[in-house]
């Protein structure tokens, strides 16, 4: 496969018409979750380049890149067979499908479209009708190149690709690897613990001198992790090769027990709709994709502080809460809620633990707020270890013009006495009655 871009296409009605729906579709989907409308003209954010691409560009790479079974081709052309997960069978009809030939562990995925797969563990994993159910949903279904706009996987065929799972070093499952390249050069490398459906999975970034920095997305907290340089190097040296003449491309590994391995190449990271940390990543990640070359933007990883002592009284408590909110330190403010949480809000669902906590309502609502703080007074209830509090709180909230709306309301809190401090137990956040849901709600 040449590394040479092919020369652009000249622009039919068809092409023209198929541009402009695409892009009012990423542009809709874009502000409905962001509050503003993207730059495609003059991208610069990491997001909006990546929605450029989405729009724009119609490179035939990127079709190959999408396919599961020719980027396997690729792989083995640019840097060996070795470094490819073994394909176990392709199928076009999942009724075609020989289970009896298939190893006691498997991977099941589609081969056109991504996110979608099943895993075979156990023998009670391995119910054949249910499996092939599942195939041919995926087979019928809108996939991504439809859903998502991402044109790369329109053109590819629709099969069924079963692979062997993988084992990490220690026996368990393979962690997994990111490296972000940007003309064909290695910028960003992310590495993960824990399974990806699971609370406790957990990422880290570092920079190509394996310096880890401060980054992350709202999705999954980030943690201390080690990198070795002669990992850092083998991870690099096949990132390049593989993104050789890619304005972008991110190379998704596994480190298993046999070494590295290639799980996927994704040219559409995220889709355009990455929901960064903090705002600035998007802009830094962006620059890195326009050739910047300034590491020194991004700080070193720091473990997040500890709160000096737990709150001991309601007040305290209170006013630890509504600092450590507005900073947007969620993972600070874990320390002031028991794991065993239950919680509900105004339109969220019933939230038990606190990783659903963080997610559903901290990440997914109070992170587009600012100004929250309780208002007095308050109606206490005191108990030999237990404290209820009734009271009204404010904020403002984002209007769909990129505004900002009053938002008012009431709440219950239960905190528990553990440990010589207080962690809330139970927490129920509801807007009052006649202030209309908005985005940020």
């Amino acid at each position: 496969m040449s590394t040479a871009r092919p020369p652009a296409r000249p622009l039919s009605p068809w092409r023209a018409a198929e541009i402009a729906y695409t892009r009012h579709r990423a542009v809709q989907r874009y502000n409905r979750d962001f509050g503003r409308i993207p730059d495609l003209v003059s991208p610069r954010t990491y997001n909006e380049r990546m929605l450029h691409r989405l729009v724009y560009d119609r490179d035939p790479r990127l079709t190959t890149l999408s396919d599961k079974v020719a980027a396997k081709d690729y792989v083995a052309d640019k840097v060996g067979n070795a470094y490819n997960v073994p394909l176990l069978g392709q199928w076009r009809d999942p009724a075609e499908i020989d289970w009896s030939t298939l190893p006691d562990r498997f991977a099941l995925k589609p081969s056109g479209d991504s996110g979608r797969f099943v895993l075979v563990r156990s023998p009670a994993d391995r119910n054949t009708e249910n499996l092939t159910a599942i195939a041919r949903n995926w087979l019928s279904a809108r996939r991504t190149g439809r859903r998502h706009a991402e044109w790369g996987y329109r053109g590819v065929p629709r099969r069924i690709i079963a692979e062997p799972l993988l084992t990490g070093p220690d026996g368990n499952t393979p962690p997994e690897i990111n490296v972000y390249t940007f003309g064909g050069k290695a910028a960003l490398i992310r590495r993960f613990t824990g399974r990806k459906t699971l609370p406790e999975r957990r990422d880290a970034w570092f920079d190509p001198t394996g310096r880890q920095i401060e980054m992350g997305v709202v999705s999954i907290r980030s943690a201390r992790m080690e990198l070795s340089d002669a990992l850092r190097a083998e991870l690099i040296d096949v990132a390049e090769a593989l993104s050789a003449g890619l304005e972008h491309l991110r190379v998704d590994f596994y480190l298993t027990a046999d070494g590295l391995r290639v799980g996927e190449l994704t040219p559409y990271s995220w889709g355009g709709h990455c929901k960064w940390r903090r705002p600035e990543f998007d802009a830094s990640v962006g620059d890195l994709w326009g050739g910047a070359t300034d590491y020194s933007v991004f700080a070193d990883f720091a473990e997040p502080d500890l709160i000096a002592s737990p709150p001991t009284d309601p007040h305290s408590w209170l006013r630890a809460w509504e600092k450590l909110i507005n900073a947007g330190d969620f993972e600070t403010a874990r320390q002031l809620f028991a794991p065993e949480i239950v919680a509900f809000g105004s339109l969220a669902r019933t939230m038990t633990g606190l990783d659903a906590l963080e997610q559903e309502q901290w990440r997914k609502i109070w992170r587009s707020t600012r100004g929250f703080a309780f208002d007095a007074p308050m109606h206490v209830t005191m108990g030999p270890e237990t404290t209820t509090l009734a009271l009204r709180w404010r904020s403002e909230g984002r209007t769909e013009d990129n505004g900002w709306y009053e938002r008012r309301g009431r709440c219950t809190l239960v905190l528990e006495r553990r440990n010589a401090g207080l962690v809330c137990t139970h927490s129920h956040f509801s807007m009052d009655p006649g202030v209309p849901p908005r985005r940020s709600d």
